[in-house]
């Protein structure tokens, strides 16, 4: 069972709603075109002592964890702009008996320090693959938006996604590359509501998008799939990702499944 913990780096981490995890809730301002819309009426619709929670979600209500999934308060906090900031740990983390590993670890401390400090350009990145990604899938399998009227036929900005793609929190995984954590960042997507979506960023580049991105030899198999939206340097990233993975680029699918 994990334990509250204050890092001098991520600040106070408190367990998930499972209790087998740490997490904290965080403020993604560079996020803002998802954040969910009408902040006031999100927070005037909760019910009193959820609505207390929310708003101090600052000081890390223990209590927090265990209703922001709840519809009502998940969108209110996503009204904030406040997300959940996961602490990846192996299995052999819940067993300390059996493991030397410390959470968060120096990788996963290591890519939290600098997606901070290069949190706006990598939001930046985030959207333009957003959109670029979308407009190939929307090519490679257009029977997946059958009936998504929310989905625009094409995108030019993240402004266009804002009404089918929603921002879902962060990850720091317990695996990692060159002495960095890899980061996932979740999304919930219209026109795939059981799966969502997963954006992989390594040292502050977009490496990979996709479903069930789980693990470093998943992406180094779909690595020929994201030639077809990843930009020059996504590109070269990733080739030097797969490098340090040190694996062979196998069969690939763009859903990653």
């Amino acid at each position: 069972m994990a334990s509250k913990l204050e890092h001098p780096v991520l600040g106070q981490l408190i367990p998930d709603q499972y209790g087998d995890r740490l997490m904290k809730f965080r403020k993604f301002e560079f996020m803002q075109p998802l954040w969910h819309p009408d902040s006031k009426k999100q927070l005037e619709d909760l019910e009193l002592k959820d609505r207390d929670l929310v708003k101090k979600w600052e000081s890390q209500p223990g209590a927090l964890p265990q209703v922001c999934r709840n519809f009502d308060v998940h969108a209110a906090l996503q009204s904030l702009g406040v997300y959940e900031l996961g602490i990846g740990q192996s299995e052999e983390s819940d067993e300390p008996e059996k493991s030397d590993d410390s959470v968060p670890s120096a990788e996963q401390v290591a890519a939290y320090e600098h997606f901070v400090e290069n949190e706006e350009a990598i939001c930046k990145e985030v959207f333009e693959t957003l959109v670029r990604y979308y407009n190939f899938l929307r090519q490679w399998a257009p029977n997946w938006f059958e009936g998504e009227t929310d989905c625009p036929e094409s995108a030019e900005t993240i402004d266009d996604l804002s009404d089918c793609v929603r921002f879902d929190g962060m990850d720091l995984s317990h695996e990692s590359v060159g002495g960095m954590a890899t980061i996932c960042m979740g999304w919930d997507v219209d026109w795939d509501m059981e799966h969502g979506l997963q954006m992989i960023c390594q040292n502050g580049k977009i490496i990979a998008v996709g479903n069930d991105l789980y693990g470093p030899d998943v992406i180094v198999g779909l690595q020929e799939t994201m030639q077809h939206f990843l930009d020059d340097d996504q590109k070269k990233a990733l080739q030097e990702f797969c490098e340090q993975v040190g694996d062979t680029p196998a069969g690939d699918s763009p859903a990653g499944e």
